[in-house]
């Protein structure tokens, strides 16, 4: 089964903002949210990552994919990445206007451009048809489907990701 995704197309974070060390307490994959928690007691560059609620502020996790099992045939894919329970992986503060796009996997529910998605009770993002007071909101700008071409001995399928930007956090 395809693991979520992570595009980053315009994120703030990556020139000017906040890029966190995080370690996670659940089994991750690229394009979840999390909270940005306590700074851990042994370590002062790394923060726990907490289940978001709705209304809360997010960041973005965006690890690099790194795989060390390809022994398989389909293995060494970074739809295959996943990060594991105590892991820090890094995570993206987020601001108004930023633009990514999250593999389908990564949301809980079905997009739909022009309305948003919003923080819900878990790691992926939720579909919502009207704007939040406040806490995290983003707006569907677009699908992209990337990839799925054939090639020898091997069906490849495309990676739809749902482009959003960022209208509050």
């Amino acid at each position: 089964m395809a693991k979520s995704v992570v595009r980053l197309d315009n994120v703030k974070s990556v020139y000017t903002g906040n890029i966190f060390s995080v370690k996670i307490a659940a089994v991750l994959e690229n394009g979840f949210v999390g909270k940005l928690g306590n700074i851990d007691a042994n370590n002062r560059d790394v923060h726990a990552l907490v289940a978001p609620a709705a209304l809360d502020k997010l960041v973005l996790i965006a690890n690099p994919a790194m795989i060390y099992d390809n022994a398989r045939m389909g293995t060494g894919y970074e739809n295959q990445y996943q990060m594991e329970i105590g892991e820090v992986v890094r995570a993206y503060e987020l601001a108004a206007r930023d633009k990514v796009g999250i593999a389908k996997e990564g949301i809980n529910g079905t997009a739909v451009v022009g309305q948003y998605l919003i923080a819900g009770a878990g790691y992926k993002l939720v579909p919502s048809a009207t704007l939040p007071a406040s806490g995290f909101a983003a707006k569907v700008i677009r699908e992209d489907v990337v990839g799925g071409a054939l090639s020898i001995n091997t069906t490849q399928t495309p990676t739809t990701y749902v482009v959003i930007e960022v209208v509050q956090n």
